[in-house]
This record gives structure tokens, C-alpha cells and sequence, in this order.
């Protein structure tokens, strides 16, 4: 009966953790240890440097002056490259001003020719105004003479087209141009310019006050009843209608249309010698500049 006990407590026994196993894995694991710190201990032998390995020899001093020369000479030579290409950046933008300038030169030119014909139109109204007072000097006129004088009423300016000049010297852009002769024939014209608009202004603050010396010489009572229409200055007259003058004015009127003529003529010798100055410049332009880069 004890032993059937024991049997029935042996089989009820919880089976026991077997610690075998764990020996064997922690000695099985002991040979991997073993071998990483071999691995680093080999990792950590120091090695010799270069100059002490067997058979190594220093570089001479011919080496190193060769090495120092191939380095110049590709430090040179990357310089001399970039500068190439920046010469020929700056050309191109050169070539580029310089067309858009002479374009802008010769509408200059163009402008100066219309503004010829313009004075001299105003010259001879001038002279015709002047042989019609000469010839009626008394307290009444014909009425066509007021019309004659309303053709000097108005102003022609000039009015450059400075584009391309403008963008030249606001944006540096004059020290792209190679010949300086170029550049100062550029700066003489913009100078010339200046003193067309600077003489421009004379003119028609000249002509404004002609226009309102005019209105005092004739009456305009008289002129109401010549011209009934608002826009009389385009309807003929009637060649027998005279027009009263206010005689006080006359002689001023007359001075004043001699200075008028003076100031036209000298104006149109200064702006024909712009023209002739923006001429030049276009055949020095087209004479310095490389037009095939």
C-alpha cells in the first residue's frame, strides 16, 4: 500500500524545471563571447603608418613641385575659362545695347527731321506777319492778319527717346562698352540732348506769352462781329473785313515777333547739329562693334 502511495505521489509531483539545459546553453554561449572579444581585440591592433611599412619610401621634393604645378595649372585654367565666359556674356550684352541705342538714334534723327520742317514753317509765318505789319501800320487791319498770327499759337518740343541711354547709365551699363571712344561720343550726345530740352523750354515759354501779347493788339469786340462761329480761327474771313488794333501793343508785339524769329532759327541750327552729332554716333557704333560675337 506505501509503495502504491509513493507511485500515486511521484505521478501528482509537478515535474521539475530542468536546469540541465541552461548549463548547456550558457556553455554553448561561452564560445561566442570568446570569439567577439578575440574579433575586437583584433580590430584593436594598432597598424603600422605608411612610412614605417617595409619597402615605402618618402616623395622627393620633385614630386611635390609637380603636384604644386598640376594644382596651378588647374586653378589657371579654371580662372582664364570663367573670364572667357564672362568677356563673352559682357560682348553679347554689348551687342545688345548697342543695336537697341542705334535704333533709339535713329528715331531721333527721324524726329529732328519733322521738327525741321515744323520751324521752318514757323520762320515763314513769322516773316509773313512781319511784311503784313509793314505794309498795315494803321488802327485797323484786315482781318486775316489775326489768323495769320494764330498759326504761331502751339509748341513742337523734342522728345528724345532715351530707352536704352537711360538704362545705360542708370545700370552701369556704359563700362560694358570696349572702346571708349564709343563711350564718349555717347556722353557728348546725351549732353547735346540736354541742351535741346533746356533750349525746348525757352521756346515755348516764349511762345505762350507771343500768344497772350497777341490777344491785347487785337480787339475783341471787333473780332465777335468778323467771327460769329466759336471756331472763327478755321473760317476765313472776309477780305474787306479789318480788324481794330490796340496800337499800344503794336510795337511790343513786333519786337516781340523779331526775338521769336531768332529763337526759332537758333533752335533749329542747334537741333540740326544734334542730328548731324546722333548720325555720327550711330557709323562710330557701327565701326567699333563687333556685330559677329
Amino acid at each position: 500500500m506505501e509503495e502504491n502511495k509513493k507511485t500515486e505521489e511521484e505521478r501528482n509531483k509537478p515535474p521539475e524545471i530542468n536546469k540541465e539545459p541552461e548549463a548547456e546553453n550558457i556553455s554553448s554561449n561561452e564560445p561566442l563571447t570568446t570569439n567577439t572579444k578575440q574579433e575586437t581585440n583584433d580590430m584593436e591592433v594598432p597598424h603600422k603608418h605608411h612610412h614605417d611599412l617595409p619597402g615605402k619610401k618618402e616623395k622627393s621634393w620633385k614630386h611635390y613641385t609637380i603636384e604644386f604645378f598640376m594644382i596651378f595649372l588647374a586653378v589657371t585654367a579654371g580662372y582664364f575659362v570663367e573670364n572667357q565666359r564672362e568677356h563673352f556674356v559682357e560682348r553679347k550684352r554689348e551687342k545688345q545695347f548697342m543695336t537697341s541705342l542705334v535704333k533709339d538714334l535713329q528715331l531721333d534723327t527721324s524726329q529732328f527731321s519733322r521738327l525741321r520742317m515744323f520751324r521752318l514753317k514757323r520762320v515763314e509765318t513769322i516773316d509773313s506777319l512781319i511784311i503784313f505789319f509793314q505794309k498795315h501800320s494803321g488802327g485797323a487791319v484786315p482781318a486775316y492778319g489775326y489768323a495769320l498770327a494764330n498759326k504761331l499759337f502751339g509748341h513742337a518740343g523734342f522728345f528724345q527717346n532715351s530707352g536704352t541711354l537711360d538704362q545705360l547709365k542708370n545700370s552701369g551699363g556704359l563700362r560694358l562698352i570696349e572702346h571708349r571712344n564709343v563711350v564718349d561720343s555717347i556722353e557728348f550726345y546725351d549732353q547735346q540732348i540736354k541742351r535741346v530740352a533746356l533750349r525746348d523750354i525757352y521756346e515755348s515759354n516764349f511762345s505762350m506769352d507771343h500768344s497772350k501779347l497777341l490777344q491785347k493788339l487785337f480787339d475783341g469786340r471787333t473780332l465777335l462781329k468778323i467771327f460769329t462761329n466759336s471756331t472763327y480761327y478755321k473760317i476765313p474771313a472776309s477780305p474787306s473785313a479789318t480788324v481794330k488794333l490796340n496800337e499800344q501793343y503794336l510795337d511790343e508785339y513786333l519786337n516781340n515777333l523779331v526775338i521769336f524769329r531768332t529763337f526759332v532759327r537758333q533752335d533749329m541750327g542747334l537741333q540740326a547739329t544734334v542730328k548731324e552729332k546722333a548720325t555720327r554716333l550711330i557709323t562710330v557704333i557701327k565701326k567699333n562693334i563687333n556685330w559677329n560675337k
